[in-house]
């Protein structure tokens, strides 16, 4: 209740006199009316169930809420404000790297920040090795796929972007064929809605069937067997951007406290993002998760 009450007047102190704190988002993701539904009401600084209301993946809008947390908690008080952009994989870098952008309100591949770690602010990671579980999801009415064994999984199409590179390193690691495809994620469901491809790896809705509704299309995961995404996640801010240092330093420090009271791992367990229903499924690509000794 302590920390609760601590937020609410870091925020109703502040929020009035000082301007908005602008954040990047993804436009082409509906993040806007998701995240609004997932708050249904909620300041966002009170949040401290992390409970879906809704079916359907949640780890963006969880990460949206976190990074305002840790901010305010890290001494960061003006309200953030969320800016659409049409970003495609590469030119998100571009704009973090010339100071366009202040930094981006999700969570970002190691592999991916590698080549830019000149130009970022890094945050530990959010996401350890190991936690990201993809759900190999198919249409609903594709009965065949849905059926498959661990040992048939070589019949499976699988459509990936090879731009993502942590998801293909993965998916070339397991029997399945890989169908490279570079467009956009609602583009790739489209092909699995289309029997054009029979598979994508996305990591697991909410809810009891773990099935995934978009635009009013049921995609449900194959039973019984999963991905590992082998990386880990991390904020980044933009060492470029006038603001960057001194943001940087309130989100990391802001990130610490939740980390040390639980938050995190609270907030991806309750949103269904690391899923009690898959812990005992079979892991397709193994030979990639190195065992702690």
């Amino acid at each position: 209740m302590k920390y609760v009450f601590y937020l609410f007047m870091l925020f109703s102190s502040s929020v009035a006199a000082k301007p908005a704190l602008v954040i990047d988002i993804l436009s082409n993701e509906n993040f806007s009316e998701r995240y609004s539904a997932f708050l249904n009401g909620r300041d966002v600084l009170s949040i401290t169930d992390f409970t879906a209301n809704t079916d359907g993946s949640h780890l963006e809008i969880v990460e949206m809420i976190l990074l305002q947390q840790a901010l305010y908690l890290g001494g960061e008080t003006r309200p953030v404000e969320f800016r659409a952009q049409p970003w495609a994989a590469n030119t998100e870098f571009d704009a973090l790297i010339d100071g366009t952008s202040l930094m981006l309100a999700r969570s970002m591949w190691h592999e991916d920040i590698l080549n830019y770690r000149g130009s970022l602010y890094v945050s530990d990671a959010v996401i350890e090795f190991g936690q990201y579980e993809a759900g190999l999801y198919v249409s609903a009415d594709n009965l065949q796929a849905q059926q498959l064994q661990l040992s048939q999984l070589n019949k499976l199409t699988v459509v990936v972007n090879p731009r993502w590179h942590v998801d293909w390193r993965a998916l070339i690691n397991t029997p399945m064929s890989a169908i490279s495809y570079i467009g956009p994620w609602e583009e790739m469901l489209a092909m699995v809605k289309a029997n054009v491809v029979d598979a994508m790896m996305i990591n697991f809705s909410v809810g009891a069937n773990l099935d995934l509704n978009y635009e009013g299309h049921l995609f449900t995961p194959i039973k019984n067997v999963k991905v590992v995404l082998p990386d880990t996640r991390h904020f980044v801010v933009s060492k470029n951007h006038p603001q960057g240092k001194e943001v940087a330093q309130a989100l990391f420090t802001g990130l610490n406290v939740l980390r040390q009271r639980g938050i995190i791992n609270k907030a991806f367990q309750q949103s269904g993002f690391i899923n009690q229903q898959v812990k005992d499924w079979q892991v397709v690509n193994q030979q990639m998760i190195v065992t702690k000794q």
